[in-house]
């Protein structure tokens, strides 16, 4: 079930990095993110309740599940999304102990997944709850790791397709990706204002 939450996590990631680009309507992408919030509610709860003792892991669910559920009212309700960027940076801390627990169990990729996600979770408390004007470049890694570290790895975890190589191609899209995330940074200065 986890997977099946990453898939529609990912999903939900790709069309709010659209709203960023301009290419899809705020509240339509509200009631997409309400949705997938719900499901991962749900799922964190079953998970939890079936599965006590892995509490810890699937509890970072709820970190997804109240971000989508959280955008999806800001969005559909036309608020300030003030409010979403400090709870960001709640998440972005919670999600640099995760990737100290991966660390130290052992799951360099779990890891390094975390702190991904800290960094994104980091990018939406500087543009929403900071007010930085950062929308374009939060949109590029947005898009970026809606597929790097959830659409795709949760397709390879529910297929069982292409496990054994997983981890070099894990290691060569993170490689990538942060230098496209270097390359793609604003320039210090840079009045961005929205996304190419």
């Amino acid at each position: 079930m986890g997977n099946i939450s990453l898939l529609f996590g990912g999903l939900a990631l790709f069309v709010n990095s659209m709203v960023l680009f301009g290419k899809v309507d705020v509240r339509s992408a509200g009631v997409l993110s309400l949705f997938v919030g719900l499901l991962q509610s749900f799922i964190a709860t079953w998970l939890v309740i079936t599965e006590p003792a892995m509490t810890f892991a699937y509890a970072s669910i709820y970190l997804f599940a109240f971000t989508y559920l959280y955008v999806g009212v800001t969005f559909i309700a036309g608020i300030d999304g003030s409010g979403v960027g400090w709870f960001s940076l709640f998440v972005a801390v919670t999600a640099l102990f995760y990737a100290f627990a991966g660390f130290q169990s052992g799951d360099w990729i779990g890891g390094v997944t975390w702190l991904f996600w800290a960094f994104l979770w980091g990018l939406f408390f500087a543009g929403m709850g900071l007010g930085l004007s950062i929308d374009g470049y939060t949109a590029r890694v947005a898009l970026v790791q809606s597929w790097m570290t959830l659409i795709v790895p949760a397709l390879i975890g529910l297929s069982g397709i292409g496990t054994s190589v997983y981890p070099y191609l894990f290691s060569a899209a993170s490689v990538l990706a942060i230098l496209y995330f270097i390359k793609a940074a604003p320039s210090k200065g840079s009045t961005e204002l929205n996304p190419n």
